[in-house]
């Protein structure tokens, strides 16, 4: 009777076995096979730079190739959609910065991919500080005199982007409204021409990352004016913050992070995650990363997507209320 008893218990726990089985394993077995990362722009740029160091050291960690794929154009939505829709196992992954994830839901009435909904945060990568730089030719050499400038001629200063929305864009939006002036956006498809104009003058001066101005600034080829974040950056330590030159109220830093498609299993979720913040944190990467600029972090998946549900609402509010419209 007893024997019988143990019996129908063992057969009774047994489907709950099986089930677990698969979800145990899961991780324990990834990944076998090679990781492709998304990257919404193209090779060069300051999210290619860091997703390559990361994931060359992520490579080396566990033994499998983690492959770069560089989908441009449409201010990310291609690479995005692509991404969302990729299955979820944890071998296709996707790179977005903010501009991506919390901007364009408000300046596309139509998107085919929802931050919130179709992206599992595995961890935020970086913080990137933007610099302010101008034509050494042009007339305003400080944030006081660029402000007292666009003040006295509203519309006049003409300042680049690499687009409606971009990383770029943002930044000059929010010190557009903290100093209460009024500029015109002259949007580009990518940094290197918008950075040739402003080295050149057809457009005064932008904001950019800091590791396509910092060869030109030490060269004498741009002026610099100061870091977007609310601390010096130890890339460029003698440059103040924009706060400190002249506009106290103002901070912005870009970021950047790794998301998974919204199905991905947890237990991955949790393997990526591991991975890539041991990859962050590794001496060499963070060194190299931030002599160009780059402030690692390795967040985890919840803190991250607390940061990318903030940012929908801060930056759909700066999108609507400037009245910034897609390109």
């Amino acid at each position: 009777m007893l024997f019988q008893r143990l019996k129908v218990l063992a057969l009774a726990c047994l489907p709950m076995t099986l089930l677990m089985a698969p979800m145990a394993s899961s991780a324990q077995a990834f990944p076998d096979r090679p990781i492709k990362i998304i990257v919404p722009f193209g090779a060069g740029s300051a999210v290619d730079t860091i997703a390559r160091a990361i994931a060359a050291q992520v490579a080396e960690q566990i033994g499998q190739g983690v492959l770069i794929d560089n989908r441009t154009g449409a201010n990310g939505i291609i690479a995005a959609e692509a991404a969302a829709k990729s299955p979820a196992d944890g071998y296709t992954l996707f790179m977005p910065n903010d501009g991506i994830m919390a901007a364009n839901p408000a300046l596309y009435p139509k998107l085919p991919y929802d931050p919130l909904r179709d992206f599992a945060p595995v961890t935020l990568t970086s913080t990137v500080p933007l610099v302010l730089v101008g034509n050494t030719a042009f007339a305003a050499k400080t944030v006081p005199e660029l402000i007292a400038m666009a003040k006295a001629k509203p519309g006049s200063i003409n300042y680049s982007s690499t687009g409606s929305g971009s990383a770029q864009h943002l930044a000059m939006e929010f010190f557009i409204d903290a100093a209460g002036i009024k500029m015109t956006h002259v949007p580009y498809k990518a940094m290197g021409p918008a950075l040739t104009d402003v080295i050149a003058g057809t457009v005064p001066i932008m904001f950019s990352g800091m590791s396509n101005v910092i060869a030109f600034v030490k060269d004498g080829k741009l002026r610099v004016y100061g870091v977007s974040t609310p601390k010096r950056s130890a890339a460029m330590p003698d440059v103040p913050t924009i706060a400190e030159a002249g506009l106290p109220s103002y901070g912005y830093a870009a970021w950047n992070g790794i998301v998974a498609p919204a199905a991905t299993p947890p237990d991955v979720v949790r393997k990526l995650h591991s991975e890539f913040a041991k990859a962050i944190a590794n001496p060499n990467v963070k060194a190299k990363l931030a002599s160009l600029g780059f402030d690692l972090v390795g967040a985890g998946p919840e803190e991250f997507g607390n940061l990318i549900k903030t940012d929908v609402a801060r930056l759909g509010r700066l999108v609507r209320a400037a009245g910034i419209q897609a390109n």
